[in-house]
């Protein structure tokens, strides 16, 4: 019985070693092709530059995750999804970050991202479209994210979830206790200071709402008392 049992396995062994060696071995599983997806910022010959050496690879072989946390140290990418597409190809996603705004100090631009990283001058970035900080606390320059600054970050983050910072040309935060908002239409919106960050983001959005729905005519918001907002036409 054992002896019947064994001239069964060692086929069935000898059979599925040699797929294994084939499949590592022929050219035809090697990789030939590297499609990348999703990027408008980074450039095709920058995805070429981290991923060409994966040409020539053992599909199976090829450690995907290497090239993953090699592309996430650059500061345009946000994540990268790697597919293996047999026979010979790699599929690469990319997702870039999106800046959120940035502040100044000196000839240095701080750019802030969707996940609050804070990422000094860089080079093909439109500040111009995206919301600037006046008067930010110089320690900011000094952070890797701006979730260690817990009051301006909550204060950020409300204004995010809200859909409101896209609307927003300029912050000041000069004075704490004072903060403006500027829109893009030239709409001042007194803030107040950093407290109540959810109720007030809240109720700036449903007014900027209903203003542009109505085409109202508003040159200041104040809803530094969130609970007493007012228009000034």
């Amino acid at each position: 019985m054992k002896k019947s049992k064994l001239w069964i396995i060692i086929p069935i062994v000898l059979i599925i070693g040699i797929v294994t060696y084939l499949l590592l071995t022929l050219e035809y599983f090697s990789i030939k092709n590297i499609k990348f997806f999703n990027n408008k910022i980074i450039t095709k010959n920058e995805v070429g530059n981290y991923s060409r050496y994966a040409l020539g690879q053992n599909i199976f072989k090829f450690d995907k995750k290497h090239l993953k946390k090699e592309m996430e140290k650059d500061i345009y990418i946000r994540s990268v999804k790697i597919d293996k597409k047999l026979p010979s190809t790699l599929a690469i996603s990319i997702e870039e970050t999106k800046d959120i705004c940035y502040f100044e100090f000196g000839n240095d631009k701080f750019f802030v991202d969707t996940d609050f990283n804070v990422v000094k001058n860089k080079d093909r970035v439109d500040f111009t479209k995206i919301t600037k900080v006046v008067g930010a606390n110089k320690n900011l320059k000094n952070l890797n994210n701006l979730k260690s600054d817990e009051k301006f970050h909550e204060f950020l983050k409300e204004l995010c979830d809200h859909k409101v910072l896209d609307l927003i040309s300029e912050i000041d935060v000069d004075n704490n206790d004072d903060i403006v908002l500027k829109t893009r239409n030239s709409i001042i919106i007194k803030y107040g200071n950093l407290s109540g960050f959810s109720d007030k983001s809240n109720k700036i959005s449903k007014i900027l709402k209903e203003i542009s729905t109505k085409s109202i005519k508003v040159k200041t918001i104040d809803i530094s008392d969130v609970n007493r907002p007012y228009l000034v036409k």
